[in-house]
């Protein structure tokens, strides 16, 4: 009998990567156990297991073979990576295999007719054909990612959401970056001599990033587009609204209502020249426990959100003016998203858009069984709970993790379309 061996793989990767996988050298029908293993939080691992059986001429692949039990079902070529959970490394076999680098991913071959066989892979967000600049100049503060191959490039800002920082909007920029695009993230807040919380964030800022990202020597000015994610996402569609430069916008679980600031203050979350960005807030507190208390309202919706915004004055002025906007939009959206309603968020965007009669194309791509947590494929979505890093709230990002581990990575394909073909 040959060898068990894995066919081709990287010993390094992007984390949007989709790799082949395969086993050979097994029996017809044969069993084996795939493990993918890595380091987990606080000595943890972050683990996957699943069981197969050979084909006729003695292999396992992974895009042509779904497991017969295991952590995920159905044919996925990358199911072992985003179906990794944390746990303890004593309830994991073959813990010891695994490496202590967060960014390697190890795989392991199991069987009863031989040594267990590994694998392992670095996933990286970029590499050395990318440059990363710190960026504290004028006032701004973020990453800037950009290729060293000659040449302008299209230019892309890069915006995270209500967790502040760079949180999201790096490893975002970074992997853009590895796609021949110049990259921006910005943080707004909660970052270095920048206000603590999403309150009266000035729009000028984000102008003033615009510029300095135009004037770079490898930025291609008149290909600028914006991405953001959730409140980010909302920003996006301010940004492409506000400032001509912005020639496309991507905006993911986002919304075309403005919002007020997060935690809540009682001011917009954005200001332009000095005021507050006219902005809707949700149902009080107590008027939502009352309509509750009388059955008006289901306890588990979103109804807090979406009543007042039956006040059709109140969404004329709180609305995103989406058709100022100087390019095409591409917008992503959950169905089972748990932050907030993004789904029906998006689409007041998507209707002011048509009913002003928008000159550029508009996508809106909404996943059914996905939740709020979306951007590059090929990460752990089995946790859907988590703790807000700004306000302490516990919150459920909704999706089951199959689905939305599938609608992040259908929708990263649609997003490299979208900048390639529209940008």
């Amino acid at each position: 009998m040959p060898s068990i061996s894995f066919g081709p793989l990287p010993t390094e990767c992007l984390f949007d990567e989709t790799l082949h996988i395969t086993v050979h050298g097994l029996l017809p029908g044969q069993q084996i156990k795939l493990h993918a293993l890595g380091a987990g939080p606080a000595g943890t691992l972050l683990a996957s297991q699943t069981s197969f059986h050979a084909g006729a001429a003695g292999d396992v692949d992974l895009s042509r073979d779904a497991p017969a039990a295991g952590d995920y079902t159905g044919v996925d070529a990358m199911g072992l990576f985003w179906s990794r959970s944390v746990r303890p490394a004593a309830d994991v076999p073959l813990s010891m295999l695994r490496g202590d680098d967060p960014m390697t991913v190890v795989l392991v071959v199991e069987s009863e007719s031989a040594a267990p066989v590994t694998h392992s892979i670095r996933r990286r967000y970029y590499d050395a054909s990318v440059a990363l600049r710190k960026v504290r100049e004028e006032g701004l503060v973020g990453s800037l990612f950009a290729p060293l191959a000659p040449g302008r490039h299209p230019a892309v800002l890069v915006v995270g959401g209500s967790g502040g920082g760079v949180q999201w909007s790096q490893e975002m920029a970074a992997l853009l970056a590895s796609h021949g695009y110049v990259a921006l993230a910005l943080a707004y807040f909660g970052a270095e001599a920048l206000p603590p919380t999403l309150d009266r964030i000035p729009l000028e800022y984000f102008g003033k990033a615009i510029a300095w990202l135009a004037r770079q020597d490898k930025v291609d000015p008149e290909r600028i587009a914006v991405s953001g994610a959730s409140r980010g996402g909302e920003l996006a569609l301010l940004l492409g609204a506000t400032f001509p430069a912005i020639r496309a916008v991507v905006a993911y679980v986002a919304s075309g209502i403005v919002g007020p600031a997060y935690p809540p203050s009682g001011h917009s979350a954005w200001t332009l020249g000095g005021k507050d960005v006219p902005y809707a807030d949700v149902m009080p507190l107590a008027e939502w426990n009352e309509a509750v208390a009388q059955g008006r309202v289901d306890a588990d919706s979103f109804d807090w959100y979406l009543i007042p915004l039956q006040d059709s004055a109140l969404v004329e002025a709180a609305s995103v003016r989406v058709e100022n906007i100087q390019g095409p939009v591409l917008l992503i959206s959950a169905q089972d998203d748990r932050i907030w309603p993004s789904a029906a968020l998006t689409e007041f965007a998507v209707a002011r858009l048509q009913r002003k009669g928008f000159a550029h194309s508009v996508e809106h791509v909404s996943y059914a069984d996905a939740g709020h947590s979306l951007g590059w494929p090929n990460v752990s979505t089995m946790s859907t709970r988590f703790t807000h890093p700004v306000s302490g709230e516990a919150q459920n990002l909704g999706g089951s993790p199959a689905g939305t581990a599938r609608a992040r990575e259908d929708s990263w394909r649609r997003m490299l379309a979208f900048l390639r073909d529209k940008l």
